[in-house]
C-alpha cells in the first residue's frame, strides 16, 4: 500500500468525519429542521454543559502528551482562548469570556439555574458520562491518537455540528445573544481546526501514524454518536 501524502490524509480524512454517523445523526437533524423545543433544547444545554466545561482539561491534556515544541503551539493558543484571550485582538483572558461562561450565558436562557454549585446537580445521563470520561483520558492516549481525536475528530467537525444545534435553538425561540456560544465556535473552530492540521502535518507522514490519526478520530466520532443515541433517547421525541 502507498501511503498518501499528509495534506491528502488529512483532507481525505476531515472529509471522512464530516460523513460520519455522529454529524448526520437524527438527534441533530431534528435541530436542524426545527424540531425541538425549548424543553428539548435545555435537556441538550444540561448535559452537553456537561462536556464543554471541561473542554480546557481536553486541549491542557494532549498539551503535555504532545513531545513536539512546534504542534504544541496551536493547542497553547486553543487553551488561551478558552479563557477568553484573543491574539488577533490584542486581548488578554478574562473570566467573563471564557467558553464555559459564555455557555453559561446560553443556560440561563432556557431557565436554567447557574448560581455557584446549582450546575454541579446536574445528573449527566450514562452517554455523557462514558464520553465525558473518555476525553479526561487522553492524557493516557498515544498522542497521534489523540490529535486524530481532537482535531479532525473533533474541531474539524464543530462549524457544521453548531450550525445544526443553533439552528434547532434559534427556532425553540432563542435570541443571537443566546446562541452566541455557538455563532462563536462555528467561526473560530474553523481556525483551530487548521492550527490543529498544521500540528499534525508532520507525523502524517507514515501509514502507520496516518492509520493512528483515523482511528483516533473515528473512535472520538463513534462515542459522540452514543451521546447523541442517549441524548435522543432522553428527549422523548
Amino acid at each position: 500500500m502507498v501511503t498518501v501524502s499528509a495534506d491528502k490524509f488529512v483532507d481525505d480524512l476531515q472529509k471522512e468525519c464530516l460523513a460520519h454517523p455522529a454529524l448526520n445523526h437524527s438527534y441533530l437533524k431534528r435541530f436542524e429542521a426545527k424540531k425541538v423545543n425549548k424543553s428539548h433544547v435545555k435537556l441538550f444545554g444540561e448535559q452537553y454543559y456537561c462536556f464543554s466545561r471541561h473542554f480546557a482539561r481536553y486541549l491542557a491534556a494532549l498539551v503535555a502528551i504532545t513531545p513536539d515544541e512546534a504542534s504544541r503551539a496551536p493547542l497553547i493558543k486553543n487553551l488561551g482562548e478558552e479563557y477568553g484571550a484573543r491574539q488577533e485582538e490584542n486581548r488578554d483572558m478574562n473570566p467573563e469570556l471564557t467558553h464555559p461562561a459564555i455557555f453559561r450565558r446560553f443556560l440561563r436562557s432556557v431557565g436554567i439555574d447557574t448560581s455557584p454549585g446549582s450546575l454541579d446537580a446536574i445528573k449527566p445521563l450514562p452517554e455523557t458520562k462514558l464520553f465525558v470520561e473518555k476525553y479526561l483520558n487522553i492524557r493516557y492516549l498515544n498522542y497521534i491518537y489523540a490529535f486524530g481525536a481532537m482535531g479532525p475528530g473533533t474541531e474539524y467537525i464543530v462549524p457544521q455540528m453548531y450550525t445544526y444545534i443553533r439552528e434547532g435553538c434559534r427556532g425553540a425561540g432563542l435570541s443571537e445573544d443566546d446562541v452566541l456560544f455557538f455563532s462563536a465556535h462555528i467561526e473560530l473552530d474553523v481556525e483551530h481546526a487548521e492550527g490543529i492540521k498544521d500540528s499534525l502535518l508532520p507525523f502524517a507522514t507514515s501509514e502507520d501514524h496516518q492509520e493512528l490519526l483515523r482511528e483516533g478520530a473515528m473512535d472520538f466520532l463513534d462515542a459522540r454518536t452514543v451521546l447523541w443515541d442517549g441524548l435522543e433517547r432522553a428527549s422523548k421525541f
